[in-house]
């Protein structure tokens, strides 16, 4: 049973919980300047771009780190590498789970706090990454990445301080800049690696630097959303009783969502437009492990550092041509052909861009047949698992 707090401890929270409501409504009464929402909207793109590169930075690098840590060390085969790399990875989806758990926290601290250890989180897995001796301190930073890229509390920012008119467009802007921003990694294998695959540790140094300078930015620069100020301030200004009694609403909210969820199962495979996207969702997820390994695809293909780098030059460009296109064809024919069309797009896409990496076709085409596949393949994401079921 859990011990109730003494009267002093009590007297000490409500302490402690008055000194922050008074810090909550000073910072809730202060004017922003005319240009903090600029600097705000610029401030989470870069961070929309760190987080983005973050995502594929470990991938792009996945044939040299094996090649390092499996092929020169131990002298497996490359596949065995792979196989080996690939099975350490699994783990992984269980770091990926804890994330709601963590991200719930910032309900009670705030958007401003987790966006900063969000972005410092990533720098310190990109720093494990880049210092790694080994491919189990690599493993340590995949680790951190893993945790804290899911999260994207630059997109809660938005959606909380950005006006209700703008708020979808703002997201669009700043995801396709995110996705234009992935360039930066072909321009520093260019630069950093040319054709000797064994410098890729430097490739991590420019995108640890900008996301340490965004942490700091954010950290001294962003004020906390509007909508935690309102929520937290209403909170804290509440009695014990009352507190009793939300807690005791929120209680029966959750044991009402659990039946709404099996009301909701059921409901989905007794009718058969739900139960038919939510086949095409299952079978679409098997499509989606091949993201991981589109590096990999090439090198074993035969492609060298260098071609590799051409490549991905294009896949970021395609990656946007192809999401913005997804989305005005989806207003124009409907989301059921344009699921259609996209996932026919995807298929098509994927086969030349391996047919291309393994006959040493020109570099362009490998990235731009990626780049139109991952762009079909995450449109068709939102269709089968936002759109269509909504």
């Amino acid at each position: 049973m859990r011990k109730s707090p003494s009267p002093a401890q009590l007297i000490a929270r409500r302490d402690k919980e008055q000194r922050e409501l008074l810090r909550r409504i000073n910072s809730d009464g202060k004017r922003s300047s005319r240009y903090y929402f600029f600097m705000l909207i610029a401030v989470l793109t870069i961070v929309y771009i760190v987080d983005e590169i973050t995502s594929n930075l470990n991938s792009a690098m996945q044939s040299e780190v094996v090649n390092e840590f499996f092929v020169i060390k131990q002298g497996l085969d490359y596949n065995k590498g792979l196989a080996s790399f690939t099975a350490m990875g699994l783990p992984l989806s269980l770091v990926v789970v804890l994330s709601p758990f963590y991200k719930s926290l910032a309900d009670r601290f705030g958007r401003k706090l987790f966006l900063t250890i969000n972005t410092f989180g990533m720098v310190i897995g990109m720093l494990f990454c880049m210092l790694a001796g080994n491919v189990f301190v690599y493993y340590i930073g995949m680790v951190f990445v893993y945790f804290f890229i899911p999260n994207d509390m630059q997109v809660m920012y938005i959606m909380e301080c950005a006006p209700e008119k703008h708020r979808a467009k703002l997201c669009s802007i700043t995801k396709a800049i995110a996705l234009l921003g992935v360039m930066i990694i072909p321009v520093l294998r260019d630069a950093f690696m040319g054709n000797d695959g064994t410098k890729w540790r430097e490739i991590y140094l420019v995108p640890i630097i900008i996301a340490a300078v965004v942490g700091v930015i954010a950290a001294l620069f962003l004020k906390e959303t509007p909508v935690f100020l309102s929520r937290r301030i209403d909170y804290l200004r509440m009695s014990d009783d009352e507190r009793v009694q939300k807690a005791a609403e929120e209680k029966q909210k959750a044991e009402d969502s659990k039946g709404g969820v099996r009301r909701a199962l059921k409901f989905i495979f007794a009718h058969k437009q739900t139960r038919a996207i939510t086949i095409c969702a299952v079978i679409f997820v098997f499509a989606t492990g091949v993201t991981s390994f589109y590096e990999s695809i090439m090198k074993t293909g035969g492609m060298s550092t260098e071609q590799i780098t051409n490549a991905m030059f294009f896949i970021p460009i395609f990656n946007a041509l192809i999401t913005v296109l997804g989305g005005f064809l989806t207003d124009y024919i409907g989301r059921k052909r344009s699921a259609v069309s996209l996932s026919v797009l995807a298929a098509i896409s994927l086969t030349l861009f391996i047919v291309s990496s393994n006959l040493g076709w020109p570099p362009a085409v490998a990235g731009i047949s990626y780049g139109a596949f991952i762009g079909g393949l995450w449109s068709v994401s939102d269709m089968l698992f936002l759109i269509l079921p909504s």
